[in-house]
């Protein structure tokens, strides 16, 4: 099919066309102006800015801005708006510096990455130059599907979107010889067409497109927990590293890598409460009094711990990070004045601070051994301002010993205070631009007893903000409050039938998400076995899975099928990849599943004259030779 033979199937979406002339112009006319963004048309600015739902002037249906998301792109707008007039009043060149700089901008404003929605406003203040189809996946998609499919249609992906999108549209105009305003809505409607003809592009099939990623969040964000489940090989870790990015504002799952606000780890069947919530552990007494044990949060309780303060940030308190530091400050410049003093600081007629110890300070007085004053807890009780004792029991996160020592509390804690004078909270802290959420991904969830696991925790998961109490004190403390900032992620392989179901009550509190095995033969940035992942296939679907198991919970997922560039060494080849994984990955599982019983019977080979073998016969045929 020529390009000329394929436009001519199609007649143009006059509605479409009528709407994007009618806006556009005007959006474009609208921005070049920098103006205040009370003073744009209130229909332009709605399109553009507030639109919540339904189709817009562009290929768009979803991801539109949230209502938060829009405050804040207000509050951004002198930044914003000195951008957006730089590249309205550039119509002859693409200004892809100012592209990233708006992406970049628009970003920090949003919850999860809303790259359509940015897309979509570039794209349409530069109608000349980019393309209408602002979802990168299916722009990807349609240049795969044009070079597939329409003879001497050749331009290679770069995978930027504005210089795909800026690419692609370019050949349209010069092949179609029309002005952009005429031929609008053909990028869009020739990647349906190919859609109508039963040629799906594998990018657009097999991507977490941004659409299907927005309805996870969306998940996330209403449940607060899901567990994706689908049989081995699938991906649904990287799924769940991939649902992390999004959640954590960041670029890839590179940067997943030592970040304090991602967790992910792996479940057991000797896994246990004491293993993520809280346990006992043994530690030196800091007066070198032998051993003592204390309790203490483990990842789990750790992270509910540094999501609450974060949560606690959002709601005005002064900033942790920055209460941290200066708290670091104050124990050098009390250790200074401690070797100054002969090691005797006086806090009132009879108590003095004696030394520093790893998590507090240590006071006592004439005939009195002392206490120990816990640093977690004077830097709370000056962050939330406290100068009476009654107001220590309106905060859930202050142990409650703190109720009866705020005669030795507060001294220190006027004196932190003293130290702060002249030290603002700085206004442009990093932090600030940095995400709030926690993502911890429990990878096997459904190997360990998750009743026993999880404890009183099956309470907090169903009430957010609500407290619980733990059977371990910790900084004197018992109760847990899940925050909702924290958000967990499990994966589940539900061909795993060595370990015990998830009973009701758990199901309950998560949101299940299968993940099942999908073709990959047309994405060209890996090598997929693809005969070997028909074959594989065909034993599912063809009555060979006994009635005890589903064959979506035991298909093996692509994942088996897969060579990708960067794995082949310089003396291999993909198809030593394909021989190694059948021979000794894929092979030897299908061989366990006929030893427990989960495939049966003979096989059919309709590839072969309907030829039948035995099962267990015909999966040693699957073997590749040398």
């Amino acid at each position: 099919m020529t390009f000329t033979e394929l436009i001519d199937e199609i007649e143009i979406w006059d509605h479409w066309q009528g709407e994007y002339n009618r806006f556009v112009p005007q959006f474009v006319t609208e921005a070049s102006t920098a103006k205040n963004w009370e003073d744009w048309d209130q229909d332009i600015f709605y399109e553009f800015f507030m639109r919540p739902g339904d189709q817009c002037v562009s290929s768009l249906k979803q991801g539109y801005f949230t209502h938060e998301e829009r405050d804040q792109i207000k509050e951004k707008w002198t930044e914003l708006s000195v951008l957006l007039q730089e590249i309205a009043i550039s119509q002859k060149h693409p200004l892809f510096d100012t592209y990233y700089q708006i992406k970049e901008l628009i970003r920090k404003c949003t919850y999860n990455n809303k790259k359509a929605a940015t897309n979509r406003l570039i794209a349409s203040l530069q109608p000349q130059l980019l393309c209408t189809i602002v979802n990168e996946d299916k722009l990807r998609g349609l240049i795969y599907l044009l070079n597939k499919n329409v003879e001497n249609f050749e331009l290679k992906l770069t995978y930027d979107w504005f210089q795909d999108s800026y690419n692609l549209l370019q050949i349209f105009k010069e092949k179609l010889n029309k002005d952009v305003y005429e031929i609008v809505t053909l990028p869009w409607q020739v990647y349906d067409y190919f859609q109508e003809q039963n040629t799906p592009s594998s990018i657009e099939q097999n991507d977490m497109s941004e659409n299907k990623l927005d309805q996870q969040i969306q998940i996330l964000e209403y449940k607060k927990q899901i567990i994706l489940q689908g049989p081995p090989g699938t991906g649904k870790t990287r799924m769940a590293k991939e649902l992390a990015v999004q959640l954590l504002g960041l670029n890839d799952t590179k940067e997943l890598k030592n970040n304090p606000q991602f967790k992910l780890i792996q479940f057991h069947p000797s896994y246990a409460y004491e293993d993520l919530v809280r346990g006992i552990v043994a530690k030196p007494d800091e007066d070198g009094n032998g051993i003592i044990y204390e309790a203490e949060n483990k990842v789990l309780g750790d992270f509910i711990k540094k999501a609450c303060e974060q949560s606690q940030q959002i709601n005005g308190f002064p900033k942790t990070e920055w209460l941290n530091e200066m708290f670091e400050e104050f124990k050098t410049f009390i250790e200074e004045e401690l070797i100054a003093n002969d090691h005797k600081i006086q806090l009132t007629n009879k108590l003095f601070l004696t030394h520093i110890g790893e998590n507090s300070f240590h006071i006592s007085s004439e005939g009195w051994k002392g206490d120990r004053l816990k640093f977690s807890e004077i830097i709370k009780l000056y962050q939330y301002n406290i100068t009476q004792k009654e107001d220590t029991k309106k905060y859930d996160d202050l142990a409650k010993t703190v109720y009866h020592r705020t005669s030795y509390y507060f001294p220190v804690v006027d004196k932190f205070r003293k130290f702060l004078e002249g030290k603002s909270v700085p206004v442009h802290n990093e932090i600030q631009s940095q995400s709030q959420n926690y993502v911890l991904v429990i990878d096997e969830i459904n190997r360990a007893n998750l009743s026993s696991v999880l404890g009183e925790l099956i309470y907090a998961l169903e009430y957010r903000g609500k407290s619980v109490e733990s059977v371990y004190e910790v900084d004197g403390k018992r109760d847990l409050t899940l925050p909702p900032n924290l958000y967990i992620i499990g994966t589940m392989n539900t061909a795993d039938r060595s370990v015990g179901h998830i009973d009701y009550a758990i199901r309950r509190r998560f949101a299940f998400i299968e993940v099942l095995p999908e073709p990959l033969e047309d994405d060209d940035r890996i090598h997929f076995n693809t005969e070997g992942f028909k074959k594989v296939s065909a034993l599912f679907k063809n009555g060979n899975v006994s009635g005890e198991f589903e064959a979506k919970d035991v298909q093996l997922g692509h994942s088996y099928f897969i060579a990708k560039h960067k794995d082949i060494r310089a003396d291999q080849t993909k198809e030593d990849i394909f021989r190694m994984k059948m021979n000794y990955e894929v092979v030897p599982i299908l061989l366990e599943y006929v030893k427990d019983g989960v495939l049966i019977g003979t096989f059919e080979d309709k590839n072969d004259n309907n030829k039948e073998y035995d099962i267990k016969d015909y999966i040693n045929t699957l073997k590749i030779n040398n």
